[in-house]
């Protein structure tokens, strides 16, 4: 289990400052994850919900990822960035286990949550969208494992609301005309 949570950390933590493309990656291994720390009915619908939300974001953000960077200091930029905000992430997890010591599950779900927050923080909509959806699904992940239907609930109407809103809203934006996505 300690492996595949480390696994999907590391996966949250690449995710940062790139597109829509490590969402289906991301959604099968917090899936697995929940497969493998619940039980029941919550664990089950986290496992379902993970897997065809992530796969749904994915057929409506790939349309925005094959946009490449023209020069190549708006790649450094953004790198840059995501760097800070990766060592950002790490800072805040190793905070969270020093000071509530929830248990490891537990810490490893809160863990990939702040890693999509810290992603959120990127400054090109594509990516924050992508960050905030990448949150929500450790937050599915945490009420799967944990057995909450209410916190899996919850998740999912913000998840559903927020590839709602970013579908409609990402295509209408200016920077998507006058400046390319950076993330490969």
């Amino acid at each position: 289990m300690t492996i595949l949570f480390g696994i999907l950390l590391l996966l949250s933590l690449f995710a940062i400052g790139r597109d829509g493309r490590v969402l289906p990656a991301h959604g099968i291994c917090a899936a697995i994850c929940v497969a493998v720390m619940g039980r029941g009915g919550p664990a089950l619908t986290a496992l379902l919900l993970l897997i065809s939300l992530n796969l749904f974001a994915w057929l409506g953000l790939r349309r925005f990822a094959p946009y490449q960077p023209d020069d190549v200091s708006g790649v450094v930029s953004v790198r840059l960035r995501a760097a800070m905000a990766v060592v950002g992430a790490m800072a805040l997890v190793l905070l969270t286990a020093l000071s509530a010591m929830p248990g490891l599950p537990i810490l490893l779900c809160s863990a990939v949550v702040l890693a999509g927050l810290c992603g959120a923080a990127m400054s090109v909509p594509l990516l924050q969208c992508v960050g905030l959806l990448c949150a929500l699904n450790g937050l599915i992940l945490l009420g799967g494992g944990t057995g909450n239907w209410m916190l899996i609930g919850a998740a999912a109407i913000l998840w559903s609301g927020l590839a709602v809103l970013g579908f409609w809203l990402l295509p209408r934006l200016a920077w998507l005309r006058a400046e390319p996505v950076y993330g490969d």
